[in-house]
Protein backbone atom coordinates (compact mmCIF):
# COMPACT_ATOMS: atom_id res chain seq x y z
CA UNK A 1 0.00 0.00 0.00
CA UNK A 2 1.27 3.63 -1.19
CA UNK A 3 1.82 5.55 2.10
CA UNK A 4 2.42 9.51 2.54
CA UNK A 5 6.13 9.86 3.19
CA UNK A 6 8.13 13.34 4.78
CA UNK A 7 11.94 13.40 4.33
CA UNK A 8 13.73 16.02 5.70
CA UNK A 9 16.74 16.78 4.32
CA UNK A 10 16.20 15.12 1.19
CA UNK A 11 17.99 17.61 -1.42
CA UNK A 12 20.96 14.98 -1.42
CA UNK A 13 22.94 12.79 -0.51
CA UNK A 14 21.11 10.29 1.72
CA UNK A 15 17.89 11.71 2.10
CA UNK A 16 17.85 12.29 -1.74
CA UNK A 17 19.10 8.89 -2.13
CA UNK A 18 16.13 7.11 0.48
CA UNK A 19 13.42 9.42 -1.34
CA UNK A 20 14.28 8.32 -4.59
CA UNK A 21 14.21 4.64 -4.00
CA UNK A 22 10.86 4.75 -2.01
CA UNK A 23 9.13 7.31 -4.86
CA UNK A 24 10.28 4.24 -7.23
CA UNK A 25 8.58 1.75 -5.05
CA UNK A 26 5.26 3.65 -5.72
CA UNK A 27 5.23 6.18 -1.83
CA UNK A 28 4.24 9.57 -2.32
CA UNK A 29 7.20 11.18 -1.91
CA UNK A 30 7.90 14.44 -0.06
CA UNK A 31 11.70 16.07 0.80
CA UNK A 32 12.73 18.97 2.42
CA UNK A 33 15.52 21.47 2.15
CA UNK A 34 15.92 24.93 3.39
CA UNK A 35 15.51 26.35 -0.03
CA UNK A 36 14.12 23.81 -2.00
CA UNK A 37 14.09 24.66 -6.14
CA UNK A 38 11.81 23.14 -8.67
CA UNK A 39 13.91 20.45 -9.89
CA UNK A 40 14.14 17.65 -12.32
CA UNK A 41 13.66 14.88 -8.79
CA UNK A 42 11.40 11.95 -9.30
CA UNK A 43 9.70 12.99 -5.40
CA UNK A 44 8.34 16.22 -4.46
CA UNK A 45 10.57 18.81 -3.20
CA UNK A 46 8.91 21.54 -0.26
CA UNK A 47 10.86 24.24 1.20
CA UNK A 48 10.95 23.60 5.38
CA UNK A 49 13.77 24.87 8.09
CA UNK A 50 13.64 22.54 10.72
CA UNK A 51 15.12 25.04 13.14
CA UNK A 52 12.04 27.50 12.35
CA UNK A 53 8.71 26.31 13.43
CA UNK A 54 6.71 28.39 11.26
CA UNK A 55 8.11 26.54 8.42
CA UNK A 56 7.77 23.55 9.27
CA UNK A 57 4.19 23.90 10.03
CA UNK A 58 3.55 25.59 6.93
CA UNK A 59 5.34 22.71 4.79
CA UNK A 60 3.60 20.17 7.21
CA UNK A 61 0.10 21.78 6.38
CA UNK A 62 1.18 21.59 2.73
CA UNK A 63 0.95 17.93 2.86
CA UNK A 64 -2.05 18.03 5.02
CA UNK A 65 -4.26 20.27 1.95
CA UNK A 66 -3.10 17.98 -0.51
CA UNK A 67 -2.70 14.24 1.13
CA UNK A 68 -4.98 14.50 3.75
CA UNK A 69 -2.74 12.06 5.71
CA UNK A 70 0.94 11.72 6.41
CA UNK A 71 2.28 8.13 6.91
CA UNK A 72 6.15 8.42 7.72
CA UNK A 73 8.21 10.93 8.57
CA UNK A 74 12.22 10.57 8.46
CA UNK A 75 14.30 12.69 10.44
CA UNK A 76 17.13 13.04 7.87
CA UNK A 77 18.34 16.61 8.46
CA UNK A 78 21.42 16.83 10.20
CA UNK A 79 24.92 19.02 10.78
CA UNK A 80 28.27 17.73 11.20
CA UNK A 81 31.12 19.53 13.43
CA UNK A 82 34.58 18.97 14.41
CA UNK A 83 36.60 20.96 16.79
CA UNK A 84 38.56 20.24 20.31
CA UNK A 85 36.19 20.74 22.99
CA UNK A 86 38.42 23.68 24.27
CA UNK A 87 37.73 25.71 21.17
CA UNK A 88 34.23 25.09 19.94
CA UNK A 89 32.32 27.45 18.62
CA UNK A 90 29.19 27.90 21.32
CA UNK A 91 27.39 29.75 18.47
CA UNK A 92 27.90 26.16 16.05
CA UNK A 93 27.15 24.44 18.67
CA UNK A 94 23.48 26.05 18.91
CA UNK A 95 23.61 25.34 15.43
CA UNK A 96 24.38 21.75 15.01
CA UNK A 97 22.05 20.91 18.49
CA UNK A 98 19.57 23.35 16.71
CA UNK A 99 19.42 20.99 13.98
CA UNK A 100 20.15 17.41 15.23
CA UNK A 101 17.84 17.24 18.30
CA UNK A 102 15.65 20.67 19.07
CA UNK A 103 14.89 20.57 14.92
CA UNK A 104 13.90 16.91 14.67
CA UNK A 105 11.23 17.78 18.64
CA UNK A 106 9.95 20.57 16.33
CA UNK A 107 9.46 18.49 13.83
CA UNK A 108 8.16 15.22 15.49
CA UNK A 109 5.67 17.94 17.76
CA UNK A 110 4.09 18.93 14.14
CA UNK A 111 3.28 15.52 12.54
CA UNK A 112 2.04 14.01 15.69
CA UNK A 113 -1.42 15.64 15.74
CA UNK A 114 -2.16 14.36 12.26
CA UNK A 115 -1.04 10.47 13.62
CA UNK A 116 -2.93 10.92 16.26
CA UNK A 117 -6.06 11.03 14.28
CA UNK A 118 -5.29 8.49 12.01
CA UNK A 119 -4.35 6.16 14.62
CA UNK A 120 -1.10 5.27 13.08
CA UNK A 121 2.31 6.46 11.97
CA UNK A 122 5.79 6.07 11.99
CA UNK A 123 9.01 8.46 12.65
CA UNK A 124 12.35 7.48 11.75
CA UNK A 125 14.83 9.62 13.42
CA UNK A 126 18.36 9.03 11.45
CA UNK A 127 21.34 8.92 14.01
CA UNK A 128 24.84 7.47 13.93
CA UNK A 129 27.15 5.18 15.07
CA UNK A 130 29.22 8.18 16.75
CA UNK A 131 26.04 8.17 19.43
CA UNK A 132 27.54 5.27 20.69
CA UNK A 133 30.88 7.12 21.97
CA UNK A 134 32.17 10.04 22.47
CA UNK A 135 35.36 10.30 20.02
CA UNK A 136 37.82 12.88 19.89
CA UNK A 137 36.95 15.77 17.88
CA UNK A 138 33.26 14.57 17.46
CA UNK A 139 32.04 15.08 21.17
CA UNK A 140 29.52 17.94 20.20
CA UNK A 141 28.34 15.78 16.98
CA UNK A 142 28.76 12.57 19.52
CA UNK A 143 26.33 14.53 21.88
CA UNK A 144 23.71 15.70 19.17
CA UNK A 145 23.21 12.11 18.51
CA UNK A 146 23.24 10.53 21.67
CA UNK A 147 20.27 13.05 22.57
CA UNK A 148 18.24 11.83 19.53
CA UNK A 149 18.82 7.95 20.71
CA UNK A 150 17.15 9.25 24.48
CA UNK A 151 14.63 11.03 22.71
CA UNK A 152 13.60 8.38 20.63
CA UNK A 153 13.72 5.78 23.41
CA UNK A 154 11.39 8.00 24.93
CA UNK A 155 8.85 8.88 22.24
CA UNK A 156 8.41 5.08 21.40
CA UNK A 157 7.33 4.63 25.17
CA UNK A 158 4.78 7.94 24.86
CA UNK A 159 3.17 6.90 21.50
CA UNK A 160 2.93 3.67 21.21
CA UNK A 161 -0.78 2.86 22.97
CA UNK A 162 -1.66 5.10 20.30
CA UNK A 163 -0.48 3.31 17.02
CA UNK A 164 2.22 4.90 16.22
CA UNK A 165 5.91 3.87 15.84
CA UNK A 166 9.38 5.00 16.12
CA UNK A 167 12.99 3.95 15.48
CA UNK A 168 16.66 5.34 15.01
CA UNK A 169 18.49 4.10 12.19
CA UNK A 170 22.31 4.04 13.10
CA UNK A 171 24.37 4.87 9.74
CA UNK A 172 27.97 4.62 10.45
CA UNK A 173 30.66 6.22 7.87
CA UNK A 174 27.82 6.93 4.64
CA UNK A 175 28.87 8.46 1.09
CA UNK A 176 27.10 11.74 1.15
CA UNK A 177 28.23 15.78 1.39
CA UNK A 178 28.29 16.19 4.97
CA UNK A 179 31.78 16.92 4.65
CA UNK A 180 31.62 20.01 2.61
CA UNK A 181 28.63 21.06 4.76
CA UNK A 182 30.35 20.10 8.28
CA UNK A 183 31.24 23.13 10.97
CA UNK A 184 34.96 23.04 11.38
CA UNK A 185 36.79 24.75 13.92
CA UNK A 186 39.63 27.12 12.41
CA UNK A 187 42.97 25.64 14.26
CA UNK A 188 46.06 28.10 15.29
CA UNK A 189 49.13 26.37 13.95
CA UNK A 190 50.44 27.02 17.37
CA UNK A 191 47.49 24.93 18.79
CA UNK A 192 48.78 21.80 20.99
CA UNK A 193 45.60 20.30 18.75
CA UNK A 194 46.53 20.83 15.58
CA UNK A 195 48.93 18.12 14.52
CA UNK A 196 46.07 15.16 16.01
CA UNK A 197 42.97 17.78 14.93
CA UNK A 198 44.58 17.71 11.20
CA UNK A 199 45.35 13.72 11.46
CA UNK A 200 41.38 13.16 12.65
CA UNK A 201 40.10 15.07 10.39
CA UNK A 202 41.36 13.44 7.48
CA UNK A 203 40.03 9.67 9.07
CA UNK A 204 36.59 11.41 9.48
CA UNK A 205 36.67 12.67 5.73
CA UNK A 206 37.99 9.15 4.46
CA UNK A 207 35.46 7.81 6.86
CA UNK A 208 32.66 9.20 4.54
CA UNK A 209 34.19 9.26 1.05
CA UNK A 210 35.05 5.53 1.53
CA UNK A 211 31.70 4.86 3.22
CA UNK A 212 29.19 2.88 2.73
CA UNK A 213 26.61 2.97 0.43
CA UNK A 214 23.29 5.52 0.81
CA UNK A 215 21.63 3.17 -1.25
CA UNK A 216 21.24 0.15 1.13
CA UNK A 217 19.19 2.92 3.33
CA UNK A 218 15.72 2.88 1.24
CA UNK A 219 15.16 -0.86 0.92
CA UNK A 220 16.07 -0.79 4.65
CA UNK A 221 13.56 1.85 5.79
CA UNK A 222 11.07 0.08 3.14
CA UNK A 223 11.70 -2.45 5.59
CA UNK A 224 10.68 -0.99 8.39
CA UNK A 225 7.41 0.38 7.26
CA UNK A 226 6.49 -2.83 6.50
CA UNK A 227 7.66 -4.76 9.36
CA UNK A 228 4.73 -5.71 12.03
CA UNK A 229 6.96 -5.05 14.98
CA UNK A 230 9.89 -1.97 14.92
CA UNK A 231 13.07 -2.62 16.59
CA UNK A 232 14.30 0.49 18.85
CA UNK A 233 17.16 0.51 17.04
CA UNK A 234 18.91 -0.23 13.24
CA UNK A 235 22.68 0.18 13.26
CA UNK A 236 24.07 -0.31 9.36
CA UNK A 237 27.59 -0.02 8.55
CA UNK A 238 30.89 -1.41 8.15
CA UNK A 239 32.01 -4.32 10.18
CA UNK A 240 35.04 -2.63 11.93
CA UNK A 241 32.50 -0.09 13.01
CA UNK A 242 29.73 -2.07 14.66
CA UNK A 243 32.53 -4.06 16.58
CA UNK A 244 33.69 -0.78 18.03
CA UNK A 245 30.74 -0.52 19.69
CA UNK A 246 30.46 -3.73 21.09
CA UNK A 247 33.97 -3.54 22.15
CA UNK A 248 33.33 0.25 24.03
CA UNK A 249 30.76 -2.50 26.15
CA UNK A 250 33.32 -5.48 26.77
CA UNK A 251 36.84 -3.74 27.18
CA UNK A 252 38.04 -1.92 30.31
CA UNK A 253 37.43 1.97 29.85
CA UNK A 254 41.57 2.13 30.20
CA UNK A 255 42.19 -0.83 27.03
CA UNK A 256 39.28 1.06 25.16
CA UNK A 257 40.75 4.59 25.35
CA UNK A 258 44.23 3.17 24.24
CA UNK A 259 42.83 1.65 21.11
CA UNK A 260 40.88 5.31 20.16
CA UNK A 261 43.97 7.16 20.59
CA UNK A 262 46.07 4.93 18.89
CA UNK A 263 43.95 5.17 15.95
CA UNK A 264 43.33 8.47 16.10
CA UNK A 265 47.34 8.76 16.04
CA UNK A 266 46.98 10.42 19.84
CA UNK A 267 49.90 8.24 21.45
Amino acid sequence: MSKVILITGASTGLGEAIASYLVQRGHIVYGTSRHAEVSKKSYTMITMDVTHAESIEQGIEHIRQKEGRLDVLINNAGLGIAAPIELLSLSDVQKVFDTNVTGVIRTIQAVLPIMHRQRSGLIINISSIAAEAGLPYRGAYSASKAALERLTEALRLEISPFGIKACTIQPGGTQTDINKNRLRASIPADSVYKATFDRTYELIDQSVSEGISPAVFGPLIESIMNAPEVKRLYRVGKPLEKVSVLLKRILPVKMYERMIRRHYGME
